[in-house]
């Protein structure tokens, strides 16, 4: 005997087909619990986190921009896999914008948790932010050939 189809199932066919669809992105990280991808440390400080997204939706999370550049040229996922890499904006802890949209502050002035010292925000705040704490400003092609050849 066959079972009824109940409205509840529809409702949860459709939401699993959706996720099933939808582009990889970030997603929330568990600050205090999660840990960095790369140096295994705990992710706590919501102003450093980073996150990478490959193809497939699978995310891996970092505590410090450093970590995730770090993992970005040298990790197990292939660039060709990466779809997106997303940095916390400095100014707004724990909201993530793309790293290919940011400018990076290299600065002695805030000491990150891997002590690479750079601080993310968008484009558009890099300026005022180096006038406030110092520091070189870079792009993300920049911070990632730094992470290839760290002199």
């Amino acid at each position: 005997m066959s079972r009824p189809f109940l409205p509840g199932h529809a409702a949860a066919l459709l939401g699993a087909a959706a996720l099933a669809c939808a582009t990889p992105g970030p997603v929330p990280i568990a600050y205090g619990e999660a840990a960095c991808d790369h140096c295994h440390m705990t992710i706590v400080d919501q102003r450093f986190a980073a996150e990478l997204v490959t193809r497939t939706g699978k995310v891996y999370a970092f505590d410090d921009v450093g970590c995730l550049a770090s993992f970005a040229v040298g990790g197990p996922v292939e660039p060709g896999q990466v779809h997106s890499a997303w940095v916390t904006d400095f100014r707004l802890p724990g909201t993530l914008i793309p790293a290919q949209d940011a400018i990076f502050l290299r600065t002695d002035s805030v000491r990150t948790p891997m002590a690479s010292n750079l601080l993310a925000v968008p484009r558009s705040a890099g300026d005022s932010l180096r006038a406030a704490l110092g520091g070189t400003l870079l792009d993300w092609a920049q911070v990632l050939a730094a992470a290839r050849d760290p002199a």
